[in-house]
């Protein structure tokens, strides 16, 4: 009778570790290679996506420097903030200023000066979606803003009325107009509208419109 109530506890925790043991699913040594495939093709496609919609927010931007080396097809231009390689493609547009001569990289020579028109591919280095190359140093174009009202409307230009003088803007192809609501046309002012500009000085203080904005018009003013 002692013998049986020492292999009761023994037949007791065999079962309970055989039960716990048989409840504990085990892991499968098999993976499902079709679950495998869906979750690389998932992430193959977000990555595309990220990196589609990253370049379409890529844009072009204005870079000034000096020509310090030329690597084939890449220039070591350096500015106050270092130096960043420029690569020319086939598809870059170069001129010589002034004049703005069509030149090509060959004519490029190291210590010219250039204005760079860029798409950045990496923190140092940018893609020239056109180039301006001069001996002498290159500043950007100085621009001024204000506003007036039209006085005289010509096809290129017009005559403002600022602050009690007049000024002429001129105009072109590249200029654009606008409501505060929406894209107009040159065609679209008229005499008395009032605009708020942003133009290019160039020589002789000439006004060369770069953006313009009319904020009220003749029937309104009167």
């Amino acid at each position: 009778m002692q013998k049986i109530l020492y292999f009761i506890p023994l037949i007791a925790l065999t079962f309970s570790l055989t039960t716990a043991y048989a409840a504990s699913p085990s892991p499968s040594p098999f993976i499902d290679e079709s679950q495998v495939s869906e979750n690389l093709k998932l992430r193959l496609k977000e990555s595309l996506t990220t990196e589609t919609t990253q370049t379409k927010n890529i844009k072009n931007l204005g870079y000034i420097g000096k020509v310090k080396d030329i690597i084939k097809e890449t220039l070591i231009v350096e500015d106050k903030d270092g130096k960043k390689d420029v690569r020319i493609t086939d598809s870059t547009s170069i001129v010589r200023a002034p004049g703005n001569t069509t030149i090509k990289q060959d004519n490029i020579r190291i210590d010219d000066y250039i204005i760079a028109i860029v798409t950045p591919k990496s923190e140092d280095l940018l893609e020239a979606k056109r180039l301006i190359v001069s001996v002498d140093p290159i500043s950007p174009p100085a621009k001024s803003t204000g506003i007036g009202t039209i006085t005289t409307i010509h096809k290129n230009s017009f005559v403002l009325t600022m602050d009690g003088a007049d000024k002429t803007l001129h105009t072109t192809t590249k200029t654009i107009f606008k409501s505060p609501v929406a894209l107009i046309e040159q065609s679209d002012l008229a005499v008395g509208d009032t605009l708020i500009y942003t133009a290019q000085l160039g020589a002789n203080d000439t006004l060369t419109a770069t953006h313009v904005m009319r904020i009220k018009t003749a029937a309104i003013s009167q």
